[in-house]
């Protein structure tokens, strides 16, 4: 292991963390959540809360500085003032202290000159004193293993995928949106301006964690573009990698440079070095989310024929044109197979081709899983899809749902080909709340759920893609 796998090891492992700056008088500050969601996940090191007033807070003294700390500080979550974070970066080096984390904003990102020379000098400190420095302007660490987390509410079991990214907002929204589809994260890091530890030395780390097997990244510039080049050629093969990269157009270049301080890149730049090293590009927070999905709970199909089974005829057609745009194909049912389904089906009002509309027999759960496991079982197809619409049920139709969804979830895992199901997900309450049940028994059983039909072609051609490729 090199010295900086090393280090970041220790960084993500802290025996003890002190929080600097954190309101004692304020239970809503902004300055608790890091506090709050350590407390939630029960880190077991000693937590020291850090502010110049002292006092106690929930049963904890409150230390004046960080050197009154009577014991040992591994980790440091800053939210002082910008102006006075060069001297707690000093304070931290006096302490022996391995790392600090500033959520604190006000450095380059808003290109006012005083405010640079300061990131620039938590810079050379971090050079200087060996100090290694977590942003500034980010939300820092969550890993699940050593209880470290920068918000309430996160999953507290650890799981196998990775995320670097550059936005604490962009960070959160996807580890919640993938925590709800049953992705399970290793380490999440925030790094925002990076003036210290950047994407490459995160990407560095989890190339060759064993915990990480799925990496995805978040980007809006890059620090040093050879490097990171070179770290995608060596992942390549080993790893799937995932990349969002923003801040493209002049407005997004903007955008990047006020939210972190980053240079954005060309596109052509970017799309060429994702092909060169089968990277997976997607171009929202929302696809990442189902290309995580994709990668986690859909075995490699080892091609594009796609059967699809679901409900509604206009459906049909939409979820058709979305899978053939991107690439996917759908051969027609041969005879002998709708034949056999013929045998037990309906067939006024049922679409028994391919796509299959089972609409009239869609909630006979006995023929809806006796259908699956013949159109699975036929070999011209390389996996499956369900599709469900609920705004097209009438009212008394939702209690059968309820009693279809764990029959629906044995027929899928019985299938010999991997499968996948969309919901185009119900916005109205009262339906949500009964299909969220049917929704959750898929993600318990770990089968990949999509909430909207183009999302899902999408997702599903893009891993397929990434397979042909890594294959070659």
């Amino acid at each position: 292991m090199t010295g900086l796998h090393e280090q970041l090891e220790e960084i993500f492992h802290p025996k003890s963390v002190a929080f600097v700056g954190i309101s004692t008088s304020n239970p809503f500050h902004w300055t608790r959540t890091f506090w709050d969601s350590l407390r939630e996940f029960q880190f077991e090191g000693p937590l020291y809360p850090v502010n110049p007033h002292g006092g106690e807070l929930d049963g904890y003294t409150v230390y004046a500085s960080l050197e009154e700390v009577p014991g040992e500080v591994d980790y440091v979550i800053s939210t002082v003032n910008a102006k006075i974070a060069p001297e707690i970066v000093q304070s931290c080096a006096r302490k022996g202290v391995k790392a600090i984390h500033f959520c604190t904003a006000g450095f380059d990102e808003t290109g006012e000159a005083g405010c640079e020379g300061l990131q620039q000098k938590l810079t050379q400190l971090a050079r200087d004193t060996g100090v290694r420095i977590i942003g500034p302007n980010c939300m820092g660490i969550y890993c699940p293993q050593s209880r470290l987390s920068y918000d309430t509410g996160f999953e507290k079991e650890a799981g196998n995928v990775g995320l670097i990214s550059q936005s604490g907002g962009n960070s959160i929204y996807i580890v919640r949106e993938a925590g709800w589809r049953g992705i399970r994260f290793s380490k999440v890091i925030s790094f925002g301006n990076a003036c210290d530890l950047n994407e490459c030395d995160f990407l560095e780390y989890m190339i060759e964690d064993p915990k990480t097997t799925i990496i995805a990244i978040y980007l809006e510039g890059v620090k040093d573009g050879r490097r990171l080049a070179r770290l995608l050629a060596r992942v390549s093969g080993r790893k799937p990698v995932v990349l969002l990269k923003s801040g493209l157009g002049e407005a997004g270049a903007r955008a990047a440079s006020s939210h972190t301080a980053s240079l954005a890149g060309d596109d052509t730049i970017w799309d060429a070095l994702c092909r060169q090293f089968n990277v997976i590009r997607t171009s929202t927070a929302e696809e990442m989310v189902d290309v995580l999905v994709t990668l986690t709970y859909m075995p490699d199909p080892g091609g594009r024929n796609a059967l699809l089974i679901g409900l509604g005829g206009g459906a049909c057609v939409l979820l058709t044109d979305d899978f053939e745009r991107q690439g996917l194909r759908l051969p027609p049912l041969p005879e002998q197979v709708r034949q056999e389904l013929m045998s037990f089906s309906q067939l006024a009002g049922n679409m028994l081709r391919n796509p299959v509309d089972y609409s009239q027999d869609m909630l006979e759960s006995s023929n809806l899983i006796r259908a699956i496991q013949v159109l699975t079982a036929w070999d011209g197809i390389d996996f499956c899809v369900g599709f469900f619409r609920p705004s097209q049920l009438p009212p008394p139709a939702w209690e059968i749902v309820m009693t279809w969804g764990e029959a629906l979830v044995k027929a899928y895992l019985e299938s010999r080909k991997p499968v996948a199901f969309v919901c185009d997900s119900a916005i109205t309450p009262e339906r949500h709340n009964k299909l969220f049940p049917v929704l959750q028994s898929f993600i318990n059983a770990k089968v990949a759920l999509y909430y909207t039909f183009p999302g899902a072609a999408r997702a599903i051609s893009m891993v397929v893609e990434y397979n042909e490729r890594r294959l070659k």
